[in-house]
């Protein structure tokens, strides 16, 4: 009977470690690392389509809300954003990025759901990102839109690796939506000599705002705010992995079982004297500045800057710089695309910039105060 007993309680412990983990018991997956996780409730179809001028608009039912997408002819004077999304009579345009700076001319979605979470409901359309179509590019962009008050419909938008419900959670256990973001890159932090295999990634989380997102950081007492994240190896598309270096909100383990030592994550990039107008790359070294750059945008927070950077580094711009300036008693941190001795230099990649939607001009580096376009 003992023996019984025994090969009971051991059945018992595989199912709980299965149910937890899945198949290895040291592996993880997004929906592991949030105590409730998302479920679809409606899967939104498209019913049929209309044209109107110069516009193709495409209903969608199933709906809490009404849904119509639209697609502008590309000779239209409304090309710049040729595609977008009316909720409720409320326009918007897709992005992929938590600044949303890209707006993106998507028409094929790989999912449209809502979902409701916490007590608010929302819909969500998830889309290859636009430089990825053609090419062995993985990112998904996911437009989240908040629809608890139909008539004040908030948006944000990010992009990943990974596709799936349990992009969202309640990662930091605060009662609040957040969601999690996959990029195959290594941490900037990774130790050294550490041993990996396969395909790798950074995964970090977000919360969820009225339209904004905030990246889940320690607080100043426990870490002078560093930002949450899981450095891990497994399959392609991070469905399931294990960790190998990490600062999450909880213990995790590694690949034999031994609790993972936490590695806390570099501070962003902040200069001693933003007057001096410093060019920084995104290792956070002064750089030389050449005669010309071409400026994209002007952030008021270091965090929006880059990641706004991270997204251009990760559609081939190679020449991405971050320059801090003060104006009385604010602080501006201005985004570059090139460091050209002359202007005819950065042509193609004004071109490039361009083509995803970013208007830019050419900034006189060598000038105190000056804009040329």
């Amino acid at each position: 009977m003992r023996i019984l007993f025994i090969l009971f309680l051991s059945i018992l412990l595989s199912n709980a470690l299965y149910a937890q983990f899945g198949k290895e018991p040291n592996k993880y997956s997004l929906g592991k690392l949030t105590q409730e996780r998302v479920s679809k409730s409606k899967q939104l179809t498209a019913s049929g389509v209309k044209e109107s001028k110069d516009t193709t608009f495409t209903t969608y039912i199933n709906g809490s809300i009404p849904m119509r997408l639209f697609s502008i002819n590309a000779k239209s004077k409304e090309a710049s954003s040729n595609t977008g999304i009316y909720l409720n009579n409320q326009r918007f345009s897709f992005y992929c990025d938590v600044e949303k700076a890209f707006r993106q001319s998507t028409g094929n979605f790989l999912d449209i759901y809502e979902f409701s979470y916490l007590g608010k409901k929302y819909v969500c359309l998830v889309s290859m990102r636009d430089d990825c179509i053609d090419k062995a590019c993985d990112f998904k962009c996911y437009n989240l839109f908040d629809i608890t008050n139909p008539k004040r419909i908030e948006q944000i938008a990010f992009s990943s690796i990974f596709n799936g419900t349990d992009s969202f959670g309640d990662f930091n256990f605060d009662g609040m939506i957040d969601f999690a973001r996959v990029v195959p890159k290594d941490p900037d932090n990774r130790t050294k000599g550490l041993k990996t295999e396969g395909n790798t990634y950074t995964i970090t989380a977000y919360s969820i705002g009225l339209g904004s997102v905030a990246q889940l950081k320690k607080s100043k007492d426990a870490g002078a705010g560093q930002a949450h994240y899981i450095f891990a190896q497994g399959d392609k598309d991070a469905n399931e992995f294990e960790v190998i270096q990490h600062d999450w909100m909880i213990p995790l383990k590694g690949k034999t079982g031994e609790v993972v030592t936490t590695v806390e994550s570099k501070e962003p990039i902040i200069p001693f004297d933003p007057k001096e107008a410093v060019l920084y790359n995104m290792e956070g070294e002064k750089v030389d500045k050449s005669n010309w750059g071409l400026e994209i945008f002007k952030f008021e927070d270091i965090e929006g800057a880059l990641k706004f950077c991270e997204e251009l580094r990760s559609r081939r711009f190679e020449g991405v710089y971050l320059m801090p300036d003060q104006y009385n008693k604010r602080i501006y941190y201005y985004v570059y695309v090139g460091n050209y001795l002359d202007k005819s230099e950065g042509a193609s990649d004004q071109i490039k910039l361009k083509k995803i939607g970013l208007n830019s001009s050419f900034r006189d580096f060598k000038a105190r105060y000056s804009t040329s376009d």
